[in-house]
């Protein structure tokens, strides 16, 4: 795939995710208004609870996984990012940086890097990191 191509499923992503977020965010508010625990029911049924992700798999035995303390990816990434890079070659040095690169399994690593690249979209989105026209992050200017 070419950069392009990248940016452009991106781009595609972020605004499903816009979505996503506008519409749970009607379903909470009609769920909250008419009082109904319809709507948490279903929620319940198909695996899902109103407490999030990491809170139903707590309630399940498993400890949720918290890989990053809060600001530690910014710092991390500050001193990462002398010059833009790719977002995967930011989450490798990521891994490496944190020590997750030896030892892991292979599912905890990838549900690190799945941590590591959300972290990293959230940081785009407050614009403590700027993607340029290249598809690659840099540190932002604030």
């Amino acid at each position: 795939m070419t950069s392009n191509q990248i940016l452009a499923l991106l781009q595609t992503r972020e605004s499903l995710l816009k979505q996503l977020n506008e519409v749970n965010t009607q379903i909470i508010r009609l769920t909250l208004d008419s009082g109904s625990d319809a709507a948490i029911g279903v929620l319940q049924r198909s695996g899902r609870s109103g407490r999030g992700a990491g809170a139903s798999a707590a309630s399940k035995g498993g400890a949720r996984r918290k890989w990053f303390e809060r600001g530690e990816m910014l710092k991390l990434a500050r001193k990462i990012l002398t010059q833009p890079m790719a977002q995967a070659d930011l989450v490798r040095a990521l891994c490496s940086a944190k020590g997750y690169d030896k030892g892991l399994p292979a599912a905890e690593k990838a549900r690190f890097k799945s941590a590591a690249y959300q972290a990293i979209a959230a940081a785009l989105t407050g614009k403590q990191l700027v993607r340029n026209k290249l598809g690659q992050v840099a540190v932002g200017r604030g």
